[in-house]
């Protein structure tokens, strides 16, 4: 439970989000990210995906098992983020969490 003085000062937060950027302060108020955050996460996400499969298939033109390792590597971390919903906003949103 929240004192006095911490609800306060979230309020006062509040505030002063609603006055400087009254856009991000409803975004933040509905729990959904804006659209251009969520494009620029898929773009993200792409982006490792494509590293990954270069990595793999420079690692495999040159026989070297170092590029390999690392291709899978990021390929796993890859995996992880697409798991995940990364960015985090992404996957309440998904999953309907966001109210």
């Amino acid at each position: 439970m929240l004192s006095h003085h911490e609800r306060q000062e979230l309020e006062r937060i509040q505030h002063w989000f609603e006055l400087d950027d009254p856009d991000l302060a409803q975004a933040l108020g509905q729990g959904t990210t804006p659209s251009a955050a969520r494009g620029r996460g898929r773009i993200s996400r792409f982006a490792i995906d494509a590293l990954a499969a270069v990595v793999i298939v420079l690692g495999i033109v040159t026989l070297n098992f170092g590029l390999l390792f690392l291709g899978a590597l990021v390929l796993a971390v890859a995996a992880c983020l697409h798991v995940s919903g990364w960015p985090s906003s992404e996957r309440g949103e998904r999953r309907g969490l966001a109210e």
